[in-house]
């Protein structure tokens, strides 16, 4: 057995984090064929052409906010909501550098000729970064300046096809105009003409010189602002900012500095030297009229003149420039925020990202049509199954609805139209076409997998709640655990007719197995017990298998000569199915144990309460037990020695609480309050 593993792709989501809040922006490469998206903590890049998806095996440190990639597609960075950064290889997909910001990053931006510097907004700031060249240097990055003017946070940026200066968008309504390097007579411009804050920014060229700016702001209204140049008046740049010699400053102490860079203009002139005499003025104003919203992403590409305007009720509109005639204007679901959206450079296809759904799709506008379409799990994942083949993947979600995945692309390919009222507790696949769901909604539902349609609806006499289910191996008969009464139910899948109930669990039936030579059941319950029945003889336990603690997983060896249970208590039991003996028994409360959330009194290792298995597997041959539960680690057991073998950490991100061991002092945010007791004052300290 192979112990190397690593992380392939994600499957259930491919934008956003489960709990529907954040989300980053999405972007496409240089090729527009590929657009990259990040998930909680770590990022995916999705092929449009191929329709795969890779996912980079690299991890933040919490849930991402904001991703940059350069023009060339060799680097990319990404900046979580704790401002911490990642400097990336986009091509390897490796991480050369790691750092921190001390202000909040709402926005990046490279430079768009060489992507030499890296423009970042950093609270009421903008800090220009020189980028790694292709040579060997001491540090990645390289402060060049700080840009400052602005009395509110910078929300959005953008350069200059030259990359001669940036404008940068505030939360003051205001935008302000810095060259990168310093300008003889040129003074930075702020421009104001706007009520609400900026949310997008974008500047056009032609020739050597910037003639037009659009910005847009939360309240919908797009300003057009063109600037007349003076050309009688002569240009200088000081000598100071043209020399190749510059002092390198280290990224951690600060300071200014210039890298030399290829100039790829032709023209004598920059368009930061023209702006000397340029003088900016309102050409035109339009307002994105949409009731009760707000604008909240705005995409444009340059090439096909098309802006995207995305706003908080789930409406988007595609807008034809300069005159801003509306050309599509459509929903992608009631009061689904629009948080990120994307245009690639020819303008034909646009990406839309809604984090409460964890909605990503790609849409060409000429057609009408859908490139990608993926959406996850409203409120979570609950269950999954592989089908006999392993190509199909089944998930089952808290929002009743069932999902077929292909594990070899990554892809949802489907969603089950009949979906259950309720959460859905169990998935399993009878025949490599036909896959079964039970819900708690009281039903059990058959899918044909190749009409992708249910076609057999099974029910109880008195309504239950189902918890568990189990197939035999001929795909005939169907069981289902209810949570009360505590009785399992069997049905023959072909007639749907209900064939057996049995009785004798004290609690709730919450896993189940069948043998694989067929006929015999294993159940586990809540009341301590597993007991074994065999369906073709009689509707009696013929083994009872008495625990310390209450029996939350059950599994069977591949033979059917032994089976495994997982107690509340952390313990793995293994019983010899002939005999009803106990052969081993393996403590894995310190093996599961680890993580401190934010209320825990206790450190993590004192702390292994609640820390149990909830699922086990074993292996193909049947030596070894896998097992994950309430914890961050999955653990692999051999059995002949009961000895761990390997444990492997599921996620890194900190945006989870109990993922760190150690959770600082400084965190615990207390309060002192003084009370009055007689004469005496005694200071109390609350916790939250």
């Amino acid at each position: 057995m192979k112990f190397n593993y690593k992380l392939q792709r994600l499957c259930g989501a491919y934008y956003g984090c489960p709990t529907g809040e954040g989300g980053s922006n999405v972007i496409y490469d240089s090729t527009g064929n590929s657009l990259i998206s990040a998930v909680t903590n770590r990022i995916q890049v999705l092929n449009l052409q191929s329709h795969t998806v890779r996912a980079l095996p690299i991890e933040a440190r919490s849930n991402i906010r904001f991703l940059a990639l350069s023009k060339d597609d060799s680097l990319l960075i990404a900046v979580d909501v704790l401002n911490y950064a990642l400097l990336i290889s986009f091509h390897r997909g490796i991480v050369l550098h790691r750092f921190k910001f001390s202000q909040r990053v709402r926005h990046m931006a490279f430079s768009p000729a060489s992507s030499s510097y890296l423009a970042v907004t950093h609270g009421k700031h903008v800090q220009v970064w020189c980028t790694p060249r292709m040579q060997k240097e001491l540090t990645p990055l390289v402060l060049h300046r700080t840009y400052t003017g602005l009395g509110d946070d910078v929300t959005c940026l953008a350069w200059s096809p030259d990359e001669s200066f940036l404008a940068a968008g505030s939360r003051d309504c205001s935008i302000r105009i810095w060259t990168l390097h310093s300008t003889l007579n040129y003074e930075p411009v702020t421009l104001a003409g706007h009520k609400k804050p900026i949310v997008g920014l974008y500047l056009l060229a032609s020739g050597d010189r910037v003639h037009t700016c659009y910005s847009v702001s939360e309240d919908g209204a797009l300003v057009t602002w063109e600037c007349e140049y003076n050309d009688d008046e002569s240009i200088q740049v000081e000598d100071m900012d043209t020399t190749d010699d510059y002092d390198a400053v280290g990224f951690f102490t600060g300071g200014n500095a210039s890298a030399p860079v290829e100039s790829t203009v032709t023209s004598s002139y920059t368009h930061a030297e023209h702006l000397v005499k340029g003088t900016w003025k309102v050409k035109n104003r339009h307002y994105f009229n949409q009731d009760n919203a707000i604008v909240s992403t705005v995409s444009y590409s340059e090439r096909g003149q098309i802006m995207a305007v995305g706003f908080s009720s789930g409406l988007f509109g595609l807008y034809e420039m300069p005159s801003a005639a509306n050309l599509h204007t459509l929903s992608i679901g009631s009061n689904q925020l629009i948080r990120a959206s994307a245009l690639n450079h020819s303008g034909e296809w646009l990406a839309l990202a809604c984090p409460k759904s964890q909605q990503l799709l790609v849409w060409e506008w000429r057609s009408e049509t859908y490139v990608l379409k993926q959406r996850g799990h409203a409120y979570g994942m609950r269950c999954m199954a592989y089908s006999p083949d392993g190509v199909i993947l089944c998930t089952g979600g808290e929002d009743g609805k069932i999902k077929l995945w292909n594990a070899t692309s990554g892809f949802c390919y489907v969603t089950l139209e009949q979906n259950h009222t309720a959460p859905v507790t169990a998935v399993a696949f009878a025949k490599a076409s036909v896959v079964l769901s039970a819900s708690l909604d009281g039903t059990v539902r058959a899918h044909d997998l190749h009409r992708y349609r249910t076609f057999r609806t099974l029910t109880t006499p008195t309504p239950v709640q189902f918890l568990s289910l189990a197939i035999d191996p001929s795909g005939e008969i169907v069981t289902a655990g209810s949570t009360d009464p505590f009785h399992i139910y069997a049905w023959n899948l072909q007639t749907g007719k209900l064939l057996d109930v049995f009785t004798g669990h004290a609690g709730p039936v919450c896993s189940m197995a069948f043998q694989p030579s067929g006929g015999v059941l294993v159940s586990a319950s809540w009341d301590g017990t597993v007991k074994l029945w065999d369906l073709y003889k009689k509707n009696v336990a013929t083994e009872n298998l008495q625990h310390t603690a209450d029996v939350v997983c059950v599994a069977s060896r591949p033979d059917g000569k032994e089976i495994c249970s997982g107690t509340t208590g952390g313990m793995l039991c293994i019983w010899d199915v002939e005999t009803g003996r106990l052969k081993y028994e393996i403590d894995g409360r310190r093996d599961i144990s680890g993580g401190r959330k934010m209320n825990d009194r206790m450190t993590a290792d004192n702390n292994a309460a609640g820390r149990y298995f909830t699922s086990v597997c074993y292996s193909a041959d049947g030596s070894f037990i896998l097992a994950g539960g309430n914890s961050k680690y999955v653990c692999i057991y051999e059995l002949s020695q009961q000895i761990l073998l390997k444990k492997f950490q599921v996620t890194f991100n900190r945006s989870l609480d109990g993922v760190l061991d150690e959770v600082r002092s400084v965190l615990y945010f207390c309060r002192w309050y003084a009370v009055t007791i007689g004469k005496r004052i005694v200071m109390m300290m609350n916790f939250p």
